[in-house]
């Protein structure tokens, strides 16, 4: 653990000790330095800013920086007349260089700030401010305020999680009274020097990147006799969330050392120390571990997670390593763990997963009604083998049509199931699981309490706070005896005419809520089906649906949504589409109204479009068109939506989503095999047949574009020109074989940018024989019948031009960076080698090469197969299939649609 002083070299720019007017430092400033010359001007200007610099002392640990860090800290010790010292060591880590400072401090306290932070003017003023408080000295350990700072916008917050701590002021805990208020933060930890030496206390070097914090902070608390801790909420030290991705803690999720290491020399040595003292495992000390192990999990189940791509032993590993964790965590705190969103799946991932592999449900939950269907959703976990199961209905032992086991995998492992099942509603019925009758619960899971507060307690029972210290004011009461009659009366009266309640006024959407009722919207939109794609942009699956349902089945009350600036406005408007203007008050009348709503897409924007009062009075049904058929998994984006119909194209994406054991939660009730609308105009020529491009319509990446506003739009990031996409792309398009096979065969070479990326096509460096395309144009279907061959990279237009019978060319130059998560890709069911449309390439000449030998040969036999063997229907009447599906969203359910016979 200790550094080899003989590789130190110490520089006593200003010797640590009484300053200029004799005031000892109070606090020591201990700060590893590695690589961090873009953000170290920030740090030490906010040291100079202190308002109580003559109370510090500066440790300034170079850990062997390869940048100019040493350079600008010499030229700060140049300046400043704040006490402090500069140690230059090779490099060995954080808690090397952390180690190494604890011994060249001489205040009464240590803090790690990091040199990539900063603080605030007055962050030391309030801290020794509220020390002076202590007259006792019964703190341990001061914790400061930790501000989110993030780089890229901008934007500060007080969003860290724990947060919650500092909300109430300032203020002295005991940890063991206060298991919620523990602290993982080293560079926001203000420790005694004296109980480091006492304790011979030091930062564990064998953890290099992660949890180090963690593991110092809680160890030394864990050698207290009373562990209290001093909560500044006056001292803020502002976080920096880089922009560039690369701090440690931004960067850890991609180490195995993070699913090993830091378990093994983190978690279990906490665990060891604790009961080695204690006896057993502090209250605090478990949610610390829970909150950090929340943290892993939370992480995995995200799109793109990186730790899908551990290898396996590195997740056995985990999972061994987690067990043993849970062996000292009990139930009741995984249960009673609060300090952030933390749903059903976690916990039962912990406690179903590690504690009890083979749980039997004891409760069935009645979750939830399909009124117009007249169906019932009843549900459960377990975990193991799917349990002896047996539903009556009626009297009668029955086979529900409509069920699904859904498993939680976490790390590679299932850890428990969920089980989904529909029964009709209208019959009495019980579920018996293992051959006994299971308690049914009306309503979704609450948590379990093992712990309450009394503010919990009082709003549940008595609806009010009781626990308010609001002291009620006296009344004072005069005797009626002493008031005349006649005048006690006028007195009344006013009293009544005072207490009367003024009306408040009504808001704007109480007046939207009595407009949607009047009789004259009432009549225009009662239940209406809306329909839309984009806010901005049309030409989608509901457009394509719409028209549809517009010319054959005019008695349906249609409706499309559309932004009135959008470009498509004018070009449905003359079309004859009733349009609704996005975000107007008549839009949200109609929502009010709508019987079916139905979008080719599920950003927040469209699947939540009501906000406020009016968001739980929608009665809707939503239809997800989709946008493009789901090749990979998109359980986790799919799953937190309230999606009564998914539209599914293709045999294996049906399967892959209703499927037992697949991650999605949908089942054959919710989901449908039907085909998209906008793959009926595939198959009709619309103009001229004529061949004139070779079109080139790759997807975005989420590495390349900025995080999007609220309706979809998205800010533009810089470097696209650099990046990999771009040169890559750049270099096949301005291929002159590319350009060649063109001309020989009368065709252009057309670039059909995804929308999120086409802002970045002039960063591109084209050639002028490249013509740049839009989505506005034309329909992809016309650029479809107009095309001699598809290249793409990910994107389901592939499906598009195998279901048009166009060749493919799949040009995958970033294989390795998809998998590494540069984009919002999980691997699902579809492989690109044995079940896509076309030849999978990975460098330019390839190809180049294989699109023209498309062009010039035309669709192989062996992708025109594919194609029938993917599709179930390979015709006109998509919009059809899903109008009649839509139908029946809206319609009692018979009971031989609900049951097996």
């Amino acid at each position: 653990m200790n550094s080899n002083p003989d590789l130190i070299h110490t520089t006593h720019d200003q010797a640590a000790g009484p300053n200029s007017v004799g005031i000892a430092p109070k606090v020591s400033v201990v700060s590893a330095i590695y690589n961090v010359q873009d953000y170290l001007e920030d740090f030490l200007t906010s040291i100079n800013n202190q308002e109580s610099a003559d109370q510090i002392e500066v440790i300034l640990v170079l850990d062997g920086s390869t940048d100019d860090s040493e350079k600008m800290i010499r030229e700060w010790s140049a300046s400043t007349s704040i006490v402090h010292k500069i140690l230059v060591k090779p490099n060995g880590g954080q808690a090397s260089a952390r180690n190494l400072g604890i011994r060249h401090t001489t205040s009464e306290w240590i803090t790690f700030c990091d040199p990539d932070d900063y603080l605030a003017d007055d962050y030391f003023a309030k801290l020794i401010s509220f020390m002076a408080e202590d007259l006792n000295g019964t703190a341990s350990m001061y914790a400061t305020r930790i501000v989110s700072f993030d780089e890229a916008t901008g934007q500060i917050s007080h969003a860290h999680p724990l947060d919650r701590r500092f909300r109430d002021g300032n203020r002295f805990v005991n940890l063991n009274r206060s298991p919620n208020f523990f602290h993982m933060s080293g560079a926001t930890a203000v420790v005694r020097r004296s109980e480091l030496i006492r304790l011979e206390h030091y930062f564990n070097e064998e953890l290099t990147f992660s949890f180090e914090d963690a593991h110092f902070v809680s160890s030394y608390l864990l050698k207290q006799e009373d562990p209290i801790i001093g909560i500044c909420a006056e001292s803020s030290y502002f976080y920096r969330r880089r922009a560039a991705g690369t701090s440690s803690v931004q960067t850890s999720a991609l180490k195995p050392e993070k699913y090993g290491k830091v378990l093994e020399v983190g978690h279990l040595d906490l665990l060891n120390i604790a009961k080695s003292i204690h006896g057993s495992v502090p209250e605090w000390l478990q949610m610390l571990l829970l909150y950090d192990i929340f943290w892993y999990f939370r992480g995995d189940r995200k799109v793109g997670a990186p730790s899908r791509r551990l290898e396996f032993d590195v997740k056995e590993k985990f999972h061994d390593y987690i067990g043993k964790v849970m062996e000292n965590i009990s139930v009741s705190s995984v249960m009673q763990f609060d300090l952030m969103p933390t749903d059903f799946d976690l916990r039962d991932a912990l406690i179903l997963g590690y504690k009890d592999n083979n749980a039997r449900p004891e409760k069935v939950y009645v979750e939830s009604i399909d009124v117009d269907r007249h169906m019932t959703l009843i549900h459960y976990v377990f975990s193991g083998d799917l349990p002896q199961e047996r539903i009556t209905y009626k009297g009668l032992s029955v086979t529900p049509k409509h069920s699904k086991i859904r498993p939680m995998n976490f790390f590679g492992r299932t850890l428990f199931s969920h089980r989904y099942i529909w029964i009709p509603a209208h019959g009495t019925f019980d579920v018996s699981i293992d051959e006994r009758k299971r308690e049914l619960v009306l309503g979704k899971r609450t948590r379990s309490h093992y712990t309450l507060r009394p503010y919990t307690v009082s709003k549940a029972l008595a609806g009010i706070d009781i626990t308010s210290r609001k002291v009620p004011q006296p009344r004072v009461v005069t005797s009626e005896s002493s008031v005349p009659r006649s005048l006690r009366k006028k007195i009344q009266a006013k009293i009544r005419f005072f207490r009367k309640p003024k009306p408040a006024p009504k808001s704007h959407d109480d007046r939207l809520l009595e407009l949607s009722d009047s009789p004259a919207y009432a009549a225009k939109f009662d239940n209406c089906w809306i329909f839309m794609d984009r806010i901005f942009r049309a030409n989608d699956n509901a457009e394509h649906l719409y028209r549809h349902v517009k010319q054959n089945h005019p008695k349906v009350n249609s409706w499309f949504v559309l932004d009135k600036d959008s470009s498509d406005w004018t070009r449905l408007a003359e079309e004859g589409f009733r349009l609704i203007a996005h975000g107007t008050d008549e839009h949200k009348i109609a929502l009010l109204n709508a019987q079916v709503y139905a979008s080719s897409h599920l950003d927040k924007f469209v699947t939540n479009p009501l906000e406020g009062k009016l968001a739980s009075r929608g009665k809707w049904k939503f239809v997800f068109l989709q946008h493009g058929v789901t090749d990979h998994d998109l359980s986790y984006w799919f799953n937190g939506k309230k999606i009564d119909l998914l539209i599914t194209s293709t045999v294996d994406e049906y399967k892959s989503i209703v499927g037992n054991d697949t991650a999605y939660r949908f089942s054959s009730k919710e989901v449908v095999l039907t085909g998209f609308p906008r793959h009926d105009a595939l198959l009709v020529p619309t103009g001229s047949a004529r061949k004139k491009w070779i079109l080139i319509s790759p997807t975005w990446r989420q590495s390349l574009v900025g995080p999007s506003d609220a309706q979809g739009r998205r800010t533009r990031l810089e470097g696209f020109s650099d990046s990999d996409y771009a040169k890559s792309w750049s270099s096949f398009l301005n291929s002159k074989e590319l350009q060649d096979i063109a001309t020989a065969n009368d065709l252009k070479v057309g670039l059909l940018p995804h929308p999120s990326l086409a802002d970045y096509v002039g960063d591109m460096n084209l050639n002028k024989d490249v013509e740049i395309l839009d989505w506005d144009r034309q329909t992809f279907a016309e650029y479809v019948h107009e095309s001699a061959v598809l290249v793409t990279d990910y994107s389901s237009t592939a499906f598009e031009a195998a279901y048009g019978k166009v060749p493919v060319v799949y040009f995958q130059f970033d294989q390795e960076a998809i998998k590494a998560g540069s984009h919002t890709y999980d691997v699902g069911y579809f492989n690109f080698e044995t079940d896509g449309f076309g030849p999978v390439t990975t460098d330019t000449d390839s190809a180049v090469d294989a699109t023209i030998e498309c062009v010039v040969e035309g669709l192989n036999s062996l992708y025109r197969a594919r194609t029938e063997a993917t599709f179930r229907y390979l015709d006109t009447a998509n919009s059809e299939r899903v109008y009649q599906e839509m139908r029946k969203l809206i319609r009692p359910a018979k009971n031989r649609e609900v049951l097996e016979f």
